[in-house]
């Protein structure tokens, strides 16, 4: 039976001792593997979901299904030595596009054009609220990229190319968020 499920008062799971103490003692536990594989974000829809965190060791999954976000907090639970949550990820430059019935709001550079920090802190607050109630922990937002060539494939993600709208703007959504 794996030490998370054994009933063991293990210190790193002691939420009244000092953080660092807690931390030594995960970290003294972990194999090389478990370590090297928490540094990892792999996308969910990759392969056994189940292999990604119990022989990888993922530390992160990203583009998560709504049926697999519960089945993931299992798996940690019960079948990992350790039971270290997975911090969950993804994309929501335009809102929580990955999650049916969520909220779509446009691009960024679409946004951008409105010039309109309030309406863009506003977005970034029902994103947050819809993602949040999800168990996502992370999300790819905002994009502070400065779109300064066309060719480049991901200009409608980004505030466009001035600087000093760029920064009012992610300013607005981070507050959202």
């Amino acid at each position: 039976m794996s030490e998370n499920i054994s009933g063991q008062k293990l210190p790193y799971r002691n939420p009244d001792l000092p953080v660092e103490e807690r931390i030594d003692d995960l970290l003294s536990r972990m194999t090389l593997e478990e370590k090297v594989g928490q540094m990892m974000q792999l996308d969910a829809r990759s392969g056994d979901l189940d292999d990604l965190i119990v022989n990888r060791h993922v530390g992160s999954i990203l583009h998560t299904s709504p049926d697999d976000l519960p089945r993931a907090a299992e798996t940690v639970n019960t079948k990992t030595r350790l039971g270290i949550p997975l911090i969950i990820g993804d994309d929501c430059i335009h809102g929580y596009s990955f999650w049916p019935g969520a909220t779509i709001f446009p691009e960024q550079l679409g946004m951008a054009a409105s010039w309109d920090p309030d309406k863009i802190e506003s977005m970034g607050r029902a994103t947050a609220e819809e993602v949040s109630a999800t168990g996502v922990h992370w999300t790819f937002s905002p994009v502070l990229c400065i779109a300064r060539d066309t060719r480049w494939g991901r200009v409608g993600e980004t505030f466009g190319e001035d600087p000093t709208l760029i920064g009012e703007l992610s300013s607005a959504i981070v507050k959202g968020y």
